[in-house]
């Protein structure tokens, strides 16, 4: 997936103001459309899940789209939607958008529905819970669970003379290795990194900042808290990687080009997750995965919880809505759903279920990905501001790699137009 947030259209989420949920609602089958940003084998699995809902709940009949954009753009195009009322029943949205998905008032607080006994609520991890809660309100199912971690190519490092990542690795190893990784003459390089300019830049930064000791906001999330000295250690490791040891490829493209060169054997060190596992696999690569690199032992990641969230056409619809997610999102549902994309369970008792082991069997090392949740301590601030901060620092981190801006100046320039931002109320 994972993980790019768009600065697009951020003020309309609160201000939509059409909707279809007034006046008589109509008898038979209730039609409600879901848009699910996937993209080839996560859409086909969806739209198999779907059907297969529809094929047993004749009184409800779901729809599927992609909304018209990936998952990765999905917020712009609610909030749009939102605003002409042409909005689903239900989106797929990260969990990073949260804050910004609350202020709507079409978002439907789930609060009382979570309560079901029938939909286990307390069954799903607790930071995945805590993604999908703002304030007192909840705004969706969980829908999605990651952490990043390191894919290794495991002939690449034979053939440089490496051993595989010990658990304890550190990113000073993490450099070193992707220094000798790299080879200019057959375009093979140690690691790399998006620069595209959103959320994929970030979030795999985080992780350095917070095992640094630092923070992305201040704790009243008035102020930036990212450009201190643990945020330029972090910052200047990358611009070493990037500018002096020329081991990163430079990933501009939306189409995640990093993630191809590593399918074709040519990149060592892969920052990713689970989501990538099905195209790896399909492209036959002999691979490892490991923890992230630590910092004085420290091998803090990041998770990427996403959520279902349903957006109010009457209560009619809302309550079809919640009953296809409450089965979308049971652990047998969710075991097929891992099964076809190679994603992580969002709820404990999906590891209890008896095709669980068979799921570890067919993608190896996804236990170590599933162990790292454990890793994953920290969220994302809960601000509607939190996608332009983002965005901000995604710019910071591109100069630095390009070798346009020092860290601390960039850095600066970041926290500088985060702090105006910070300051307006509202925005």
């Amino acid at each position: 997936m994972k993980r790019i947030a768009p600065i697009l259209a951020l003020l309309l989420i609160g201000t939509a103001a059409c909707s279809s949920g007034g006046g008589a609602e109509p008898s038979g089958p209730v039609e409600i459309t879901i848009w699910h940003g996937q993209a080839d084998i996560a859409a086909k699995s969806i739209e198999g899940l779907v059907a297969k809902f529809n094929s047993t709940h004749p009184n409800i009949k779901v729809t599927t789209d992609s909304g018209g954009a990936t998952a990765d753009a999905m917020l712009p195009k609610v909030t749009a939607a939102l605003a002409a009322g042409t909005y689903p029943d239900i989106a797929y949205v990260y969990g990073s958008w949260a804050a910004n998905i609350a202020r709507s008032p079409k978002a439907v607080d789930l609060s009382t529905v979570v309560r079901d006994p029938k939909i286990g609520w307390n069954d799903f991890w607790p930071n995945t819970r805590q993604v999908a809660t703002v304030g007192h309100k909840v705004i969706g199912f969980p829908a999605y669970v990651d952490d990043l971690t390191v894919l290794y190519n495991r002939k690449l490092l034979a053939k440089a003379g490496l051993r595989p990542p010990s658990p304890d690795w550190t990113w000073d190893d993490f450099r070193t290795m992707a220094r000798k990784l790299t080879d200019a003459r057959t375009q093979t390089y140690g690691t790399t990194w998006a620069t595209s300019g959103g959320e994929e830049t970030t979030w795999t930064y985080w992780p350095l900042l917070w095992q640094n000791g630092g923070q992305i906001l201040s704790p009243d999330m008035k102020r930036s808290a990212f450009d201190g000295p643990a945020g330029v250690q972090g910052l200047t490791l990358l611009q070493q990687m990037a500018v002096q040891d020329k081991s990163v490829y430079i990933d501009s493209s939306p189409a995640e080009k990093g993630q191809k060169l590593f399918e074709s054997g040519r990149l060592g060190l892969f920052l990713a997750g689970p989501w990538v596992l099905p195209d790896v696999k399909a492209a036959k690569v002999d691979y490892g995965i490991a923890p992230l690199p630590g910092t004085n032992g420290d091998h803090q990641t990041i998770s990427g919880p996403d959520d279902w969230v349903v957006l109010d056409h009457g209560s009619r619809r809302v309550k079809a809505a919640t009953e296809f997610l409450t089965w979308l999102t049971a652990p047998e549902q969710q075991l097929v759903w891992m099964n076809d994309t190679g994603s992580l369970p969002t709820r404990q008792s999906i590891t209890k279920l008896p095709g669980y082991q068979a799921y570890l069997e067919r993608y190896p090392g996804i236990d170590v990905v599933t162990a790292n949740l454990a890793n994953a301590r920290q969220v994302r601030p809960a601000s509607t501001k939190y996608p332009r901060v983002s965005a901000y620092m995604a710019g910071a981190i591109t100069a630095v790699l390009l070798g346009r801006s020092d860290p601390k100046a960039a850095l600066d320039d970041a926290a500088h137009k985060s702090d105006a931002l910070l300051r307006v109320p509202g925005a």
